[in-house]
């Protein structure tokens, strides 16, 4: 609590009287009222109270903060008494208080803020930012004055990103339209400290998903086989339909909470399924089952999805009544848990679609038609960082769009001769 207007009314009577220069905005400078006091001294820490004795100031006066270069910073949480102003300071540096009133500049006295040991505690930092637009980021200990950085951690340079503007404990930068894209580390620095706050910022377009293509031949072209997805969305992103099944989709709750059950049925029969259903809260596949009829042989068959503490899918259905899939996370990339197919990832440089679909993931999943379907439609958690390099022995190469998106995977086995292409559309 801060009983201000009593400590201006004490040291009224305490305090020795100091009076500065004033100008008139032309130039002219003389003495006279108000007289100032700094009954503190003049050196703070950022987040103390300023407060200043004097008279004749008016509540409708605007205050600013003069840096050494004479850039001005506005001062906006300043309480007028009877007997002076106090504000809480933020910006660390040298300044001298400025007020402005009547026509009149009238500077107050000069001081010195240092930056505060209380550490910055990030409590909201944005994923991704489009080029050309604005982001905030907030926590506690924040100042307002901070700097923000931008790196790809390459050669150690960064990047400073422009101010915007500033509240309580919350920065607004800008992105430069014509900057750089792509996955970058994001710092602050704020009183000599600069901290990490995301090794995972994207600056790029927003892009989603709107088909996934598999091609598999060989290359005498003996063997092909295609395998398509395609998607329509509404205005907010949300899947509506695909052009290979009929969709509908039902809310439901159970002890949890509500969940959607999407139905789908393939527009041909061609892949042996009926028909099979997807249970989704919150992003991730509760539950799948489906029914097939095969070579005059039916089935029906249910399977729970699990995901690990993180987020991550850890257990997922795939195809047939023995088909499960299971996965495994390490330091944040998704593998198959086989110990026949390995799924390894040698380049930290490759890194996953920012948005749309996990790219690790369908390359896992070609064989599973529903866990394909969940994918497509963003139902598989959390995504994996980077980009596999190999897959079961075969190394993978990848093709990419100007905005970092991956347009194309392709691997090919260098016994059989199959080779695999993976094709991307988005929005």
């Amino acid at each position: 609590m801060k009983r201000i207007p009593y400590i201006l009314s004490v040291l009224l009577l305490t305090a020795a009287v100091s009076c500065e220069k004033q100008t008139d905005g032309t130039g002219a400078t003389g003495t006279g009222n108000p007289e100032i006091i700094f009954p503190s001294g003049n050196s703070y820490m950022a987040g103390e109270d300023v407060i200043i004795i004097c008279d004749g100031i008016s509540p409708d006066a605007s205050f600013w903060l003069e840096d050494a270069s004479g850039k001005l910073i506005p001062v906006d949480n300043v309480t007028v008494t009877a007997s002076g102003f106090f504000f809480t300071v933020t910006a660390t540096g040298e300044y001298t208080i400025v007020v402005e009133q009547d026509g009149k500049r009238i500077e107050t006295g000069k001081i010195s803020v240092n930056m505060t040991a209380t550490d910055i505690i990030i409590s909201d930092v944005p994923e991704y930012c489009i080029p050309g637009e604005s982001f905030t980021i907030s926590g506690t200990g924040l100042s307002g004055y901070a700097t923000v950085y931008i790196s790809d951690g390459q050669d150690g340079s960064k990047a400073e990103l422009d101010f915007e503007h500033s509240g309580n404990n919350y920065i607004t930068v800008h992105v430069p339209e014509d900057g750089p894209r792509g996955k970058f580390t994001l710092s602050i620095e704020q009183g000599g400290k600069e901290t990490v706050i995301s090794d995972r910022f994207f600056i790029t377009a927003h892009k989603q998903l709107m088909g996934i293509q598999y091609d598999i031949a060989t290359d005498m072209a003996l063997y092909q086989h295609s395998y398509n997805l395609t998607m329509s969305r509404d205005e907010d992103g949300n899947v509506t339909g695909f052009e290979e099944y009929s969709m509908n989709s039902s809310e439901k709750s159970d002890e949890t909470g509500a969940y959607t059950e999407y139905g789908f049925e393939p527009v041909s029969d061609e892949s042996g399924y009926s028909c099979f259903k997807l249970a989704e809260r919150n992003g991730q596949v509760l539950s799948a089952s489906f029914e097939t009829y095969q070579g005059g042989i039916e089935g029906c068959y249910t399977f729970g999805w699990e995901y690990d503490t993180e987020g991550y899918l850890s257990y997922a259905i795939s195809n047939g009544s023995s088909g499960t899939i299971e996965l495994s996370v390490t330091d944040g990339n998704i593998s198959l848990e086989d110990m026949w197919i390995d799924c390894s990832y040698g380049d930290p440089a490759l890194v996953n679609n920012p948005f749309g679909a996990d790219i690790a993931v369908s390359i896992i999943a070609t064989e599973s038609e529903i866990l394909r379907v969940a994918l497509t439609m963003g139902f598989t958690g959390r995504t994996s960082v980077n980009l596999p390099t190999v897959i079961d022995g075969k190394g993978i190469s990848y093709k990419f769009d100007e905005d970092g998106y991956v347009i194309e995977a392709e691997y090919t086995d260098p016994i059989s001769g199959f080779n695999s292409k993976i094709t991307y559309k988005y929005e």
